[in-house]
């Protein structure tokens, strides 16, 4: 299934292929993790400041090269679970097998996703002002009946529906 995350701008999917990435000389070893058309994961103990130029080689299926470029835009690095450590990447340069490979795996996901799809209910929320200080809360309607607080000042909230 796929997450939503502020940070992701385009649809994503998880695809683990061996990868090597480089900058100023410095050649690295990594593991992509997800993939867009615009952009990348590398799960990496070696990751490089926000802001660099990487030049990635990616081993696709059928042991064809993909070569990118592009910039880091994120790293991460956790001493606690050194599996999430990596490089968000946002690509400059893309070549032709790696698009189209992102397209077939986003086409073939997206024709799963639509086969397995169950509707979630859709929760319906009531926006409410706070007499208090003025700011708009969103609030469940189910959680109304239960004279909701402000989050902000935390005055009791009013609904104008009963």
């Amino acid at each position: 299934m796929a997450r939503t995350r502020g940070y992701q701008r385009y649809k994503r999917v998880t695809k683990r292929l061996e990868v090597t990435f480089s900058a100023g000389g410095i050649r690295y070893k990594g593991i992509l993790s997800n993939l867009s058309t615009n952009g990348l994961f590398i799960r990496t103990n070696r990751g490089f400041t926000p802001g660099t130029v990487v030049d990635i080689q990616i081993i696709m299926p059928g042991n064809q090269v993909s070569s990118l470029k592009g910039v880091v835009k994120r790293t991460i690095k956790v001493p606690v679970t050194p599996a999430r450590n990596g490089m968000g990447i946002e690509l400059i340069t893309s070549d032709e097998i790696f698009l189209d490979y992102v397209r077939n795996v986003l086409r073939e996901q997206s024709i799963e996703m639509k086969e397995a799809a169950i509707p979630e209910p859709v929760p319906e929320y009531e926006t409410i002002a706070c007499t208090g200080c003025g700011v708009k809360n969103k609030v469940s309607r189910e959680k109304l009946s239960g004279d909701p607080l402000c989050g902000r000042c935390g005055t009791l909230l009013i609904s104008e529906i009963p």
